[in-house]
């Protein structure tokens, strides 16, 4: 009697390996298919999404610079606007300090006028007491001017300066030159280098 179970034992052996060569292709296949997906063979529309949110985070940095360089230019824009402030401010401080005793000064000018037409007017020869009185106090009246400042201005015999003087009436004079002043009606006085009061003269004409 023929024993086959080593035949039998042999065709198992066989089967299992055809059947191990058969599944090992399909391994290798999931392998690669398994290797491609995680070496980022990702799907069209995956790729697609990952370009547009690329793309917004340059645009949001792009609109981020160009809202930083407005605001600098608007910080540089307003320092400059305040220097400038600050230096007319000065300015102005330094005016109003410097002809601050303008609106005094000039309301003591008539006083002066009328010392200085009492003077004019009077009858005596100048050795009278009172006389000499307003001539000292027109005298101190105008060093008190001279120490803020105040200086009259030279017009008789002068050629008419409308920035200085200022033409009350004109006289025909064959003798004097066209636009010469030949009266001063009241005198004109400058407060440190601005005009406080214009003298009102006469002029030459021809």
């Amino acid at each position: 009697m023929t024993d086959n179970r080593g035949d039998k034992t042999n065709l198992q052996v066989h089967d299992r390996s055809d059947d191990q060569q058969k599944k090992e292709p399909e391994s290798e296949q999931t392998n690669e298919v398994k290797a491609a997906t995680v070496c980022g063979n990702s799907h069209p529309s995956e790729i697609t999404a990952a370009e547009s949110v690329s793309e917004d985070k340059g645009h949001d940095l792009a609109e981020a610079l160009q809202l930083a360089e407005d605001n600098r230019d608007k910080w540089m824009r307003a320092v400059a606007e305040f220097e400038n402030y600050k230096k007319r401010t000065i300015q102005e401080r330094s005016k109003l300090l410097k002809y601050k005793n303008e609106e005094l000064l000039r309301d003591i000018l008539p006083v002066i006028d009328n010392l200085e037409r009492a003077i004019s007017a009077s009858s005596h020869d100048g050795s009278d007491a009172l006389l000499q009185g307003v001539k000292m106090t027109v005298g101190m009246f105008r060093d008190v001017l001279g120490r803020y400042g105040v200086t009259p201005i030279e017009s008789l015999g002068k050629i008419f300066n409308p920035e200085f003087q200022e033409a009350i009436a004109a006289l025909n004079d064959p003798d004097k030159q066209p636009n010469s002043i030949i009266d001063e009606l009241e005198r004109g006085y400058m407060y440190q280098d601005k005009l406080l009061r214009p003298a009102k003269v006469v002029v030459s004409t021809r």
